[in-house]
């Protein structure tokens, strides 16, 4: 009997499932009030991720977290995360930690489960990590309103207009899997692989 799960996880994203990797995902844009130039390729608003069923999923995520208080969200994910069998958790391959509230709730969930690795892309740098527990693995991604407040000597990633870019930039290859993320990797490289053709504005911004 298949066990009931109280919110919409992703077990079926190709890219995750090459590392055994389970998502919880909100709709892109919305939720990531910190979005810069990002939103204008954003890859979580092309090609599967319009379908009905991957938009109403992330849509139910993000109505249930702002719908009940807090402590009633992170109960639903403790309970749902003890019937999750994967170890590897990625936080949003669409959306982002929107506020306080939301993130502080997760970091209290990621405490009761230190046998998984969490981790997580974001731009809502702004936000206090510093209770961060060691299962957690943050991403600090350029393309954002908060692009300044990037430490570089800690894990960052940016998006690049081709392979080329990337490697002459010396970042490592993000794309074929998440493991460079779930390793912490420094410098992590994202090519742009969206539907929509970059403008050539696009791809001047993004060649390095």
């Amino acid at each position: 009997m298949k066990t009931k799960l109280y919110l919409k996880w992703s077990f079926d994203n190709k890219k995750l499932k090459k590392t055994n990797t389970v998502s919880f995902n909100l709709p892109a844009i919305e939720s990531c009030p910190q979005a810069g130039i990002c939103a204008t390729v954003c890859y979580a608003t092309q090609g599967a991720y319009i379908y009905p069923n991957v938009k109403n999923a992330r849509r139910f995520n993000f109505e249930y977290a702002k719908g009940k208080n807090m402590y009633v969200f992170a109960s639903s994910l403790v309970s749902d995360l003890r019937n999750i069998k994967q170890t590897s958790i990625r936080l949003h391959d669409s959306g982002d930690f929107f506020d306080q509230n939301y993130l502080n709730a997760w970091l209290n969930v990621m405490s009761h489960f230190p046998e998984k690795q969490f981790y997580a892309y974001t731009k809502s740098l702004h936000l206090d990590f510093s209770g961060k527990p060691n299962n957690f693995t943050l991403i600090q991604s350029f393309g954002g309103k908060l692009d300044h407040l990037i430490q570089l000597d800690k894990p960052h990633s940016k998006i690049f207009n081709s392979e080329e870019s990337r490697i002459k930039a010396g970042y490592c290859d993000g794309n074929i899997n998440d493991s460079p993320a779930q390793r912490g990797e420094l410098k992590i490289g994202l090519v742009y692989h969206g539907v929509k053709n970059l403008t050539e504005n696009q791809k001047e911004r993004f060649a390095k």
